[in-house]
């Protein structure tokens, strides 16, 4: 047992001189990301299949319930339903997608005012290492005339012991006529 006490000495100087200079090894850095969007009319191909059978049901729905209008109207503009999507993403150097975060919203227009309207997001990975941790942010709203849709999640990717968080947001904007509108960040 007493043997041992040198080596153990030893073996604790040298690390000791060791951890400065492991210390001043440059630090891994992050794998570059580049950021992506985009948005339309419709129902993105790649959407879940739950999302599809949801707004189709919605979209059902609407079209068989009553119209309601105001008690005292206005000028008339466009009337019936309509869906629209916006995502935020990142794609590497070379171009291919690492992940997507979608919302879509749906909603249908007697020409004085919104009677009906949903919304639905998910996560599309499809990057090595990135994973999505869920939904952090979320908010609705708005007069009978323009509606506001607005969420944000959040996404960790880990590649050669380096991790990075990136935190998309999406917001979109309805509106009677059925005009529409959205932006994306981070």
């Amino acid at each position: 047992m007493f043997r041992s006490v040198p080596w153990i000495a030893a073996a604790a100087a040298v690390s000791l001189l060791a951890g400065p200079a492991a210390q001043a090894q440059e630090q891994p850095r992050p794998v570059p990301t580049v950021a992506a969007q985009g948005g339309g009319t419709g129902i993105p191909a790649g959407a879940p299949a739950a999302v599809k059978e949801r707004i189709a049901a919605f979209l059902a729905a609407a079209a068989a319930g009553e119209r309601r209008t105001p008690q005292r109207a206005g000028r008339r503009s466009w009337t019936g339903c309509r869906t629209v999507y916006a995502w935020r993403g990142y794609n590497n150097p070379l171009g291919m997608s690492l992940f997507r975060y979608y919302q879509q919203v749906s909603w249908c227009s007697n020409g004085f005012g919104i009677y009906s309207w949903s919304r639905e997001r998910w996560p599309e990975i499809s990057g090595p290492g990135w994973r999505f941790d869920g939904h952090i942010g979320s908010s609705l709203g708005g007069p009978s005339t323009e509606k506001h849709a607005w969420t944000q999640g959040s996404f960790t990717g880990c590649m050669f012991g380096y991790c990075q968080t990136k935190v998309p947001w999406i917001s979109i904007t309805v509106r009677v006529d059925g005009g529409y509108s959205w932006n994306t960040g981070d």
